[in-house]
């Protein structure tokens, strides 16, 4: 079963990888583009916007694979000095913990995503295509999901160590 989950969740891992070096490789190419049209007194008015949004989006990308990957402060608590007997107790106790702070934040940040697609605001315009603002808003709730997730894969696996 703990390889079930663990393959689950490298799968989980491998796509968001993918996805933030792709969001990377766009970010470098837009940026470099902006300096280079700069240079010639034009720009891409969608370009910072849509930079801005991108770091944020990176930002939870990055979160989720440290998750993955239990490098954050909570693991950091749950390895170091303890016996081995309580290593995967306290792993679980730091994943159920971090599992219900994402769930209350994914919570808030619903709220929000929603009251920003109710306004009907244009976070940017690209030609005669208006981009509404709760479309960057839903990275937000998304990336506490994938963290929230990540927390939650680490807590059954904990679970099921503990159990043996």
């Amino acid at each position: 079963m703990r390889a079930r989950l663990r393959r689950a969740e490298n799968l989980l891992a491998a796509a968001e990888g993918a996805a933030l070096t792709a969001l990377l490789g766009v970010m470098v190419t837009l940026a470099f583009a902006q300096v280079v049209l700069r240079h010639f007194g034009v720009g891409l008015l969608w370009g910072e916007t849509l930079l801005k949004q991108s770091v944020m989006w990176t930002g939870f990308l990055g979160a989720a694979l440290a998750a993955h990957s239990e490098k954050h402060f909570a693991w950091e608590a749950a390895h170091l000095g303890a016996p081995q007997a309580w290593k995967a107790p306290l792993r679980l106790i730091a994943s159920l913990a971090g599992a219900a702070a994402c769930a209350l934040l994914l919570q808030a940040a619903w709220s929000y995503a929603a009251a920003a697609k109710v306004s009907g605001e244009t976070l940017m315009s690209v030609g005669p295509v208006a981009v509404p603002e709760w479309v960057a808003a839903a990275g937000i709730p998304g990336g506490f999901a994938l963290v929230g997730l990540h927390m939650l894969f680490k807590a059954a696996d904990a679970a099921l160590e503990a159990a043996q």
